[in-house]
């Protein structure tokens, strides 16, 4: 059973979420705009997309980015909504035999390579209107167009400045790796890069810095950091964990995120920052993508949809509410983005892997990853124990027949 609840222009409905007829075991939200049109577009996308707005402008704001559309089109707008964009990038993984979905909103430039290896998208050639998006963006996320960019942001530490703050903490100035660990680790949360994409380019950010940077093995820090951080499955966990419960007060998420303060009037001070070594400052830049998946029946429909979602019609609402740039580059700022951290006189830490590198290594990466923080090394013993109890079993039940035997002779 589905539970309807309506709301002004649109209904949300809490549904199990189905593959080829089995139900996963996560329960997602579904919000469907324009219930009475004909067709039916399908999109994928996390929660936090164009969510933290202004609460009173909520239901105005997701009416524009997708009801409009709906209208526009005659169509109904079906998104489904997942709580981390990696388990979204999953579920696509194993539908590809049957694919449920028209569109996926948020994959981005650290998924793009594998979701291509995946078979999962398909290259938007023609019908999509880039005028408007910078060239460059375009190649730093994928040159051959399987996503192309809806917003761009700097990964970047940000911190609750009732609780720390550049006069508490001034290493925050030149924060790194290392303070990470000893000074804030008790304090700092990061997101699971198996589930989170925001944890998923931490990591990445992560590993290229140790990697080129440093010239040291990437999975030493973990090694430690695994002892005092908190990790949560999702950015939405983690912001809850540090601003409302108040357990922790730093956390991984973006360089938008002081822009965000600035906006709601929460503070004006610094929160957040970048990694440092030998006075540079080093940032991971995210390009959050659109894709039109793979086996759609509705392709032209979901061109029409990109075209859209990269018109001034959404991109004017990206800056106040999904909290990155607008990958429109006439896309006015709000004066709010003057606290925004920018890519100017950052080292961009993407320049120095290749979307191939990302690719080969993506699976052994969150292998490793998992390995180090939840023990899961000892994934022998998954094997040897099973194994053991089938030896044990089998030499009971010869042992007991022999026995029986003796008795009836």
């Amino acid at each position: 059973m589905a539970l309807i609840t309506v709301l002004p222009f649109y209904g949300a409905i809490m549904s199990g979420f189905y593959e080829n007829g089995n139900a996963l075991p996560k329960i997602i939200k579904s919000y469907i705009f324009n219930p009475e049109a004909e067709g039916e577009l399908v999109i994928y996308v996390h929660e936090s997309f164009m969510a933290w707005g202004d609460p009173v402008d909520y239901d105005l704001v997701m009416n524009q980015t997708f009801y409009n559309f709906g209208l526009l089109h005659n169509v109904t707008v079906n998104v489904q909504v997942f709580p981390g964009m990696v388990e979204a990038f999953n579920v696509l993984i194993s539908q590809k035999d049957n694919p449920q979905a028209d569109i996926v909103i948020g994959l981005d430039n650290t998924m793009v390579g594998q979701a291509k290896s995946e078979g999962i998208l398909k290259p938007i050639t023609s019908g999509v209107n880039l005028e408007n998006i910078s060239a460059d963006l375009i190649a730093d996320l994928d040159p051959e167009k399987y996503l192309v960019p809806v917003d761009y942001g700097l990964i970047a530490i940000i911190f609750d400045t009732e609780f720390l703050n550049t006069t508490t903490h001034p290493e925050i100035l030149e924060l790194n790796f290392t303070h990470l660990i000893d000074t804030f680790g008790n304090d700092f949360v990061v997101q699971d890069p198996t589930q989170s994409a925001t944890g998923l380019n931490f990591l990445l950010s992560q590993i290229v810095f140790y990697d080129k940077v440093l010239g040291l093995d990437w999975q030493t820090w973990w090694e430690e950091a695994k002892e005092v951080v908190s990790i949560d499955k999702s950015w939405s966990d983690a912001w809850e964990r540090v601003f409302s419960a108040k357990e922790d007060h730093m956390m991984v998420s973006y360089g938008t995120d002081p822009a965000y303060n600035a906006f709601f009037g929460y503070s004006f001070e610094q929160n957040a920052a970048l990694i440092h070594h030998n006075s540079e400052e080093y940032g991971w830049l995210q390009i959050e993508g659109i894709g039109i998946v793979e086996g759609t029946d509705n392709e032209s429909l979901a061109k029409d949809y990109i075209n859209y979602i990269l018109s001034p019609d959404v991109q004017d609402y990206i800056a106040t509410n999904n909290w990155m740039f607008p990958a429109n580059n006439q896309t006015i700022l709000p004066p709010c983005y003057d606290y925004a951290i920018t890519t100017e006189n950052v080292t961009v830490l993407n320049g120095l892997i290749t979307s191939s590198d990302i690719t080969d290594n993506y699976q052994s990466w969150l292998n490793s990853w998992e390995r180090i923080v939840f023990g899961l090394d000892l994934w022998w013993l998954w094997i040897l124990i099973p194994s053991c109890v089938i030896i044990i079993g089998t030499v009971v039940i010869i042992v007991v027949r022999q026995r029986m035997k003796i008795v009836v002779d």
